[in-house]
């Protein structure tokens, strides 16, 4: 039977892919490092780690162990949380993933909750909807607001849903939109889109395709506030959440899409375990907060 201690290991050579650099991050020898390695990869009868001259890669059965590895560590690791909470009241620690577009709303929430559980300490990372998922599932974060659910229901995870909103498309100052604009007003016009894993460049791209547009997608930017700033520049047009086009920012002419666009965030967290107090608090309060706020 594969041990904890064994699988601390090997997530860390897997993860350095350098023996040398693992054992310095575990406080031991290197030699006693491979010894180990070796052990596990004759107890599994598999080959873990690819060695040559060159360094160390993972085979596909050790990529296969270390989506396992990571996923158990951080179960056992919950699990002294979790305790170590229910002894001590609602303290702790979560690691919360954010979708650009919540950011304005999600700070609101958070400077509440935070005054509420000031021994809670969040932390607060923007990633792409794609990643967040990846993190959620993989027990490297705690909860996120994911931009957009999975298209096919996964049941691993639990979310809330967080409302409806209408994407916009934003322009810079006396652009010849007007105020509602068909999406085939677009076709070979300078576009802002978003890096891969971008939610709302997935619901664009999509709504531009079934159209049969073809902008020119001439910037692509991880930030709404890049693309704002952009537009703003007259250098090309960019899709918004409308509550991000509205914030006070570089003045942007904002139009109304036909066919509309939308987007429909969700609070996601782990369906698989069990939220330890202090993110049961925070699910709670968040989505008491924020359903508020998309009323």
């Amino acid at each position: 039977m594969i041990t904890s201690r064994q699988l601390e290991y090997f997530r860390a050579v897997a993860r350095e892919l350098h023996f040398t650099r693992a054992a310095a991050a575990l406080n031991m020898a290197q030699p006693a490092l491979s010894q180990h390695i070796r052990k596990l990869e004759r107890q599994l009868g598999l080959t873990l780690f690819e060695r040559d001259r060159h360094g160390v890669a993972l085979t596909p059965a050790g990529a296969a162990l270390l989506e396992h590895a990571e996923r158990i560590l951080a179960d056992i690791a919950a699990v002294d949380d979790e305790l170590r909470d229910w002894s001590q009241g609602v303290r702790g620690v979560i690691r919360l993933g954010a979708a650009r577009g919540v950011m304005p709303r999600l700070a609101r929430v958070l400077a509440r909750f935070c005054a509420d559980y000031p021994a809670v300490d969040v932390h607060l990372r923007e990633e792409t909807t794609a990643e967040m998922l990846a993190d959620l599932l993989a027990g490297r974060l705690d909860a996120a607001t994911l931009a957009v659910l999975p298209p096919v229901p996964d049941a691993r995870l639990a979310s809330h849903p967080l409302g409806r909103e209408p994407l916009v498309l934003v322009a810079g100052p006396g652009s010849p939109f007007a105020t509602r604009t068909p999406l085939a007003a677009l076709e070979g016009v300078d576009l802002v889109m978003y890096g891969e894993g971008s939610a709302v460049r997935t619901i664009v791209a999509s709504a531009l395709a079934d159209a049969g547009v073809t902008p020119r997608l001439r910037f692509e930017t991880r930030e709404y506030t890049t693309a704002r700033v952009l537009a703003s520049a007259g250098l090309a047009v960019a899709v918004l959440p409308r509550s991000v086009a509205l914030e006070p920012g570089p003045p942007v002419q904002v139009v109304e899409l036909e066919p509309a666009l939308s987007w429909a965030p969700a609070l996601g967290w782990s369906a698989l375990r069990r939220p330890a107090p202090a993110l049961a608090a925070f699910i709670d309060f968040a989505i008491s907060a924020l359903d508020l706020e998309s009323a």
